[in-house]
């Protein structure tokens, strides 16, 4: 029988891995979820039954392994486990096609594409979509999207409107509204609009995008408030910081999750590096620009 699989995407910062989370905690189904980055997921300690370089298992039969570099031997991997997940999930990078990804797993055996989701930023969206630089990306990522789920809809200005554009352009798809990106996981199956054929050769086309990403290493713990300061004083090309810093020596590491000139520090157990990622558009500063300004956040 074929396993059933979602790809998940949407632009730096939507709530792709929050939604994640969210279906590993509260989903009734034993989810296989491949991943970029394990540093985004916040799992409560009590929940991870072991964990290893590449995968995290949860007592609750759900396991979290990396991507990687090979997507149909990750896809293997995942399905060979012992006990198989009962639903696959592939969360897609914020500046990734997740067609591109989604017509992989039509053509690899032993897989059943469900609706492909694309998550969007209710509140930064339409932002989005006129900006020169990051319009592009938003638009590729919706021409195939099967559910579009307007999350952080507490925040939006003017959700009709955000409603009304994303149909502009792809009206097949279902909308979904939410905060916090907490969506049922029935809300992920039904039955999709017709696709178009798959194919390997646009699936393994190299993507295509012009954002810069650099990496600033926390040199030591970091000041809250000042680093704060920072991220108000960040220009508009940088979309994305993510990593983790220490606000002193004997305390856990904090996440830091910053997009659409929003951002939040998170408590987590453990990490492997204190570092920040930062993507932003050709125009975002130099890397040692950037340095400079997260130099001032340290104590």
């Amino acid at each position: 029988m074929a396993i059933p699989l979602t790809v998940i995407g949407g632009f730096l910062g939507a709530g792709k891995t929050t939604l994640v989370n969210h279906l590993m905690r509260t989903g009734t189904r034993r989810y296989g979820v491949l991943v970029n980055d394990f540093g985004a997921i916040n799992i409560d300690a009590e929940l991870i039954a072991s964990q290893d370089g590449v995968s995290i298992a949860l007592t609750n039969g759900c396991v979290c392994c990396s991507l990687g570099d090979d997507f149909a031997a990750a896809l293997d991997a995942l399905a060979s486990r012992t006990p198989a997940p009962e639903h696959l999930i592939v969360e897609a990078s914020g500046v990734a096609d997740p067609w591109r990804i989604a017509q992989l797993a039509l053509i690899e055996p032993g897989f059943e594409l469900e609706p492909l989701v694309v998550m969007v930023d209710a509140a930064a969206v339409l932002g989005q979509l006129a900006d020169r630089w990051v319009a592009a990306t938003i638009e590729c990522q919706l021409a195939f999207a099967e559910l579009v789920v307007l999350n952080k809809s507490d925040l939006a200005a003017d959700l009709p409107a955000v409603g009304a554009a994303i149909a502009s352009r792809r009206p097949e798809a279902r909308q979904l509204t939410t905060t916090h990106a907490t969506i049922s996981e029935t809300a992920l199956r039904f039955p999709p609009p017709a696709r178009p054929r798959a194919s390997r050769l646009a699936a393994d086309a190299p993507p295509a995008h012009g954002f810069t990403t650099t990496l600033w290493r926390c040199p030591g713990p970091l000041d809250p408030v000042r680093l704060r300061t920072v991220l108000e004083r960040l220009p508009r090309s940088v979309l994305r910081v993510k990593g983790f810093f220490q606000i002193s020596a004997d305390r856990p590491p904090t996440l830091l999750q910053y997009a659409a000139e929003r951002w939040a520090f998170t408590p987590h157990a453990a990490c492997e590096d204190l570092a920040f990622v930062i993507i932003g558009t050709p125009e975002m500063p130099s890397a040692a620009a950037l340095a400079e300004m997260f130099a001032a956040a340290v104590y």
